[in-house]
């Protein structure tokens, strides 16, 4: 055909990708699929504009641990929790050894005497024992409450008759804080359960065996010689177990001088004591469900910060 005179040169239209081939390109730009033809023009810059980023190269840096997961974050924790449960026991010694330091020093006060070889052998820094013991020889000159030992009675889950030895500086608190674990429980802070219980001291006294070695067993007595040393003394009553190389020696709180005396001159250093309540009368635990709500009872009593001992007369089968 002729060409006008004058008219423009033709240009030929711009391809376009037709609209089914256009799905076709975007579909396998996504899936990251090859397809013919796409090598250039505008179905290449399709695929390019729509193709997926490509994955992330693995780093050279070395993998941490998910959050809440961190082996160091467990550590802290558990020694946080160790630290807080060793200070606790710390302040439980050095109120124990206030009190007792008032009724005079180690020379004439068996019970501090006592007390102060526990405190060394369970840790307690040295500082803090004669910090407690010029506390409780001194109380006029120390700031703070003074401190009291009180006894509160009551009944706690299953009927079990509960003795609970505090050593507090607020009157009020205490017993606040000890009636609301006994209710929560089921049991009940009132009444008087004493008659129950006998007032005695125990010793755990190490004897020679043969899990002990060689080097311990210099100042170790043999169990016949150990009985016949604490009945000479005074004891009533002695208990061996030759597998934990330990024996029990129980008297009265009269006896406690002449057996710890005979203790200690036999032995180089006596062991230490500690008064307990000894029930006339049991209750035997037979329930799983009573035992452990007892047991969480007794856990819940004996985590309170004034409480230093707690009797009962519950008896409570061993685990499997």
């Amino acid at each position: 055909a002729s060409r006008r005179a004058g008219a423009a040169p033709h240009r030929a239209a711009p391809r376009r990708t037709a609209p089914r081939r256009r799905m076709i390109l975007l579909a396998a730009a996504r899936t990251g699929r090859v397809v013919l033809g796409a090598s250039s023009g505008p179905a290449a810059a399709l695929l390019r504009s729509n193709a997926r980023p490509p994955p992330p190269q693995p780093s050279s840096h070395p993998r941490r641990g998910l959050a809440g997961h961190s082996k160091w974050e467990n550590t802290r924790h558990r020694k946080a929790a160790q630290d807080g449960n060793k200070m606790k026991m710390y302040a439980k010694m050095s109120k124990l050894i206030i009190a007792a330091a008032k009724e005079g020093d180690e020379d004439v006060n068996p019970r501090l005497r006592s007390l102060i070889t526990e405190a060394k052998r369970a840790g307690v820094p040295k500082d803090n024992i004669q910090r407690a013991v010029e506390k409780g020889l001194n109380p006029a000159g120390s700031s703070g409450a003074e401190l009291e030992e009180i006894v509160y009675e009551g009944y706690g889950p299953s009927g079990i008759a509960v003795m609970v030895d505090t050593l507090t500086d607020n009157r009020n608190r205490t017993p606040a804080e000890l009636r609301h674990i006994f209710d929560k429980n089921g049991g009940n802070l009132s009444g008087s359960v004493s008659w129950l219980f006998t007032r005695m001291a125990r010793f755990d006294v190490p004897i020679a065996s043969p899990c002990k070695d060689s080097a311990s067993q210099q100042k170790l007595l043999e169990e016949d010689d150990l009985l016949e040393l604490v009945l000479g003394a005074g004891a009533d009553d002695f208990e061996a177990d030759e597998k934990q190389g330990m024996a029990s020696v129980l008297c009265t709180p009269q006896a406690v001088k002449n057996v710890q005396a005979a203790l200690e001159e036999e032995m180089g250093e006596a062991p230490s004591f500690q008064f307990i309540a000894m029930p006339q009368s049991t209750v035997e635990l037979q329930e799983k469900e009573d035992i452990e709500q007892f047991q969480s009872f007794l856990d819940q009593v004996e985590d309170q910060d004034d409480v230093q001992q707690v009797h009962h007369n519950a008896i409570i089968p061993p685990t499997n």
